[in-house]
């Protein structure tokens, strides 16, 4: 069945937003193209109507395109208008409409249809002779299709086939978009494909669509003329082009995006005046800032320098911690650059195209009131081979994190305002021979426990906690 091989050749980076929730679509390497099989149903149509029904669990199909069932917590019906056909098995030629399933809630991978919208969409069987529809298959609305379309028309009607097609955009990183901004096609871009024995050229045309065909097997990379301050990418993640093998015979989708090569790049630092050692950053585009809405994340490790790449020229908002979480790890309240704590004190970054801001600095002012504790591992007798898990459980807020200082000592940040219970637990080493007590054998138990020690955030005067491990037993 073409589809069931069709999402494994062609369909590349289909990790939609929904998929995010609990589905994950993977990438596969290209192969052989199959074409279209005289079972399979993939048309163009015009969603027309939609029916919550009966619950109950459609059928999905496995990487080696065998049935399999996933659960769904409720069933949706959509009705479509048949605009065109390119595999239509068991539907009548007189037939204009038919009805496509699928699955509900967040992971069951369940396409979510938008009533008089246009789509391609990909099919497999179900049950009752029902067809379903997922995020993995290659389903997609019709403004996304612009290059496969054709593809399809081409194997329907018994005509070449390109090795390797798609469309290359213009963009900008997740969540930086500018308002009302979609991807913009880029048209008569010069591009290349290149492996050690072969190369080929095309362009792409008016909607940014490209095609190579008759592609020899081996290993290739991608590269276009592309406007000045930009480079080539593929989202999500806009990470770079890296080279991909396709065999002879391959219809491979490989959409790819020209992204901006601004860079915003700097450090967060506490009153100290020295970078904090974790700190979770996010960029806005200026105006679009929400609380609730999550923009392009950035971090901040032990490197002491936060990085945001692939940015394009206009005014940005730099927040720190926007969720306000009370995080012992980084003790410091939202804020917002060059460190304000209110969002109308907030300063812009002004990027132009393709500048690069390297020395921004986010200054974090008063945190919340917190202190070291160490914590340190005692045995009774010989410490046993195993791995170590010492663990702050907090009352409120977050979690501290364990910063080991060296073997069987630790240090974690108190929050005043939270009570902690301090613990520690060993697996030994599988490894471990067994003793003897008497004439049986001794089992290593399991797990080593030392006993917890509470401790009051507020409580200053203690530096130092001891953890005790009772010498090991043996069980039977």
């Amino acid at each position: 069945m073409f589809l069931r091989s069709f999402e494994i050749l062609v369909v590349l980076g289909l990790l939609a937003a929904p998929a995010v929730r609990a589905c994950t679509c993977s990438d596969e390497p290209p192969g052989q193209c199959p074409g279209l099989q005289n079972d399979d149903v993939v048309f163009l149509g015009t969603m027309t109507a939609v029916e919550d029904i009966a619950s109950e669990p459609p059928a999905s199909a496995n990487r080696e395109g065998q049935p399999v069932d996933i659960v769904a917590s409720r069933l949706t019906r959509y009705r479509f208008h048949i605009d065109e056909r390119f595999a239509s098995a068991d539907i009548p030629a007189d037939r204009s409409t038919v009805d496509i399933f699928s699955g509900g809630e967040d992971g069951d991978c369940g396409y979510r249809f938008k009533p008089n919208e246009q789509y391609v969409v990909f099919t497999h069987p179900g049950s009752q002779g029902r067809l379903f529809a997922t995020i993995c298959g290659g389903t997609r609305p019709v403004a996304d299709a612009r290059a496969l379309v054709p593809q399809l028309r081409a194997m329907r009607d018994g005509e070449r086939v390109a090795s390797v097609f798609g469309v290359l955009r213009r963009a900008n990183p997740p969540f930086l978009s500018p308002p009302d901004d979609p991807d913009d096609p880029l048209p008569n871009i010069s591009l290349k494909l290149r492996s050690r024995y072969d190369r080929f050229e095309t362009s792409t045309n008016r909607e940014g669509v490209y095609t190579f065909y008759d592609v020899h097997e081996g290993e290739y990379v991608f590269t276009a003329n592309l406007p000045p301050r930009t480079e080539l990418t593929q989202k999500p993640g806009a990470r770079s082009l890296s080279p991909f093998k396709i065999p002879n015979g391959a219809c491979y989708e490989y959409d790819v995006d020209a992204l901006p090569t601004g860079h915003i790049r700097g450090s967060v630092v506490g009153p100290s005046g020295k970078p904090v050692p974790l700190a979770s950053l996010e960029l806005y585009r200026q105006g679009s800032y929400s609380d609730s809405r999550p923009g392009l994340w950035g971090f901040q490790g032990a490197s002491g320098v936060f990085d945001f790449d692939h940015i394009g020229a206009g005014d940005y908002l730099l927040v720190f911690n926007r969720a306000n979480r009370v995080d012992p790890n980084t003790p410091f309240p939202r804020a917002f650059y060059p460190g304000v704590a209110n969002l109308d004190d907030a300063k812009a970054i002004t990027l132009k195209q393709g500048q690069q801001l390297t020395n921004l600095v986010l200054r974090l002012q008063d945190g919340y009131a917190h202190h070291p504790v160490r914590v340190r591992l005692k045995w009774q007798g010989a410490s046993p081979p195993g791995k170590v898990t010492v663990m702050a459980q907090a009352d409120r807020g977050d979690n501290p994190a364990a910063r080991k200082l060296a073997d069987g000592l630790y240090e974690f940040t108190l929050l005043e305002s939270a009570q902690y219970t301090i613990s520690a637990w060993e697996d030994p080493s599988p490894q471990r021979a067994t003793g003897r007590r008497g004439a049986g054998l001794c089992t290593p138990p399991i797990r080593l426990e030392a006993a917890p020690v509470s401790i009051d955030g507020s409580d200053h005067d203690t530096k130092e906690v001891i953890l005790m491990f009772a010498k090991p037993g043996c069980s039977q």
